[in-house]
């Protein structure tokens, strides 16, 4: 599998005594990007969440950190689930506006 996509992952924590995140980490790497099926469109609303993109990469590249949210094409979208991909060595990235 070819990874075509740069995407910008981010770690961002909230600063002590005030509203702000800061960025704590980030990194960019190269990954499948796409967007969701319906049925998964559905089954994010169903548990209350959203889903925009899925986005396959290594697997290495992204648990270090625990990034929380990711940026692709200038859209920051925030990192709603992670889970397995169709190789062990790949992750599956779940994405929604916003962030």
């Amino acid at each position: 599998m070819t990874f075509d996509k740069k995407l910008r992952l981010i770690k961002l924590e909230r600063q002590n005594g005030s509203g702000n995140y800061i960025e704590k980490a980030e990194r960019t790497i190269w990954a499948n990007v796409y967007g969701v099926s319906i049925t998964m469109k559905y089954t994010a609303a169903a548990a209350n969440r959203s889903a925009e993109l899925t986005a396959i990469c290594h697997r290495a590249e992204v648990e270090a950190e625990n990034y929380t949210h990711a940026e692709y094409n200038g859209q920051r979208y925030r990192i709603e689930n992670t889970g397995p991909a169709d190789i062990e060595s790949h992750i599956k990235l779940i994405l929604a506006k916003g962030g």
